[in-house]
């Protein structure tokens, strides 16, 4: 069972790998459901259809001597990393809570979150089509009694949440005229309340806060105008829930 886990996260990796890439800002919902179900995946440099067997997860990146096979342009790591940090990630859930239902959530939001802190990376950007869903499954796994957290704990979070970078970008916003934290910020603060006991959002602020300053620490990146501060959030998020047991 270890090893069908860990090759589900290889594919689901995979996936993630297209669902990313193929991403625009531009995009609405419709037509980024259509970009990651509808085309087939081709090479980036010379464009040429793949087959089936160019397309097995981590397997085919070493037969393929990790060039393509059309134009032998070099395939980059970041395809294997990919898929091979999700099926370690999987592993290691399922290693810890076993298979059921808790474990299949888990799996499932470190998918979101993890599509979600790449485009935010990227982008400076958190779609409402990924952050709505999150807190309305949220809300939904409290009401039907799926988590440790009544309906009533999962709404005083998402108000909490939202406030919490809500009025520090209001004070910020007056104080300078300039915008300090973007709306995405709060909508997912907001989002993550909704999994979240609402006694630990201080600490989910805490600890991305300090994730963000170690980032900027280690990446020397304190000339940059813009950090995106949502990885942080959703990494902090994602260590509570998983702390505290759905």
């Amino acid at each position: 069972m270890a090893i069908v886990v860990f090759c589900i996260g290889l594919v689901v990796g995979s996936f993630l790998s297209v669902a990313y890439s193929r991403y625009s800002p531009s995009q609405s919902f419709f037509a980024y459901l259509i970009a990651i179900s509808v085309p087939r995946s081709s090479c980036p440099n010379c464009h040429q259809p793949l087959s089936a067997w160019q397309l097995i997860p981590l397997v085919s990146w070493f037969i393929l001597r990790r060039r393509c096979y059309f134009c032998q342009h070099k395939i980059a790591f970041y395809y294997p990393f990919m898929e091979l940090t999700i099926a370690v990630l999987f592993l290691l859930i399922y290693l810890d809570r076993g298979l059921n239902f808790e474990s299949g959530l888990l799996m499932l939001l470190i998918v979101w979150f993890w599509i979600l802190a790449q485009i935010d990376f990227r982008y400076f950007l958190l779609p409402d089509f990924f952050t709505q869903p999150l807190m309305w499954g949220g809300v939904i796994m409290s009401y039907l009694n799926l988590n440790s957290l009544t309906i009533a704990d999962s709404l005083m979070g998402i108000f909490c949440g939202y406030l919490m970078l809500k009025l520090p970008a209001v004070g910020y916003f007056c104080l300078t005229k300039r915008v300090g934290l973007g709306g995405g910020d709060i909508k997912l603060a907001a989002a993550l309340g909704a999994w979240l006991p609402y006694q630990s959002m201080p600490i989910l602020l805490i600890m991305a806060s300090l994730l963000g300053i170690l980032y900027i620490i280690l990446t020397k990146c304190r000339t940059r105008k813009h950090i995106a501060f949502g990885p942080f959030l959703l990494i902090s998020g994602y260590l509570i829930i998983y702390q505290s047991r759905l």
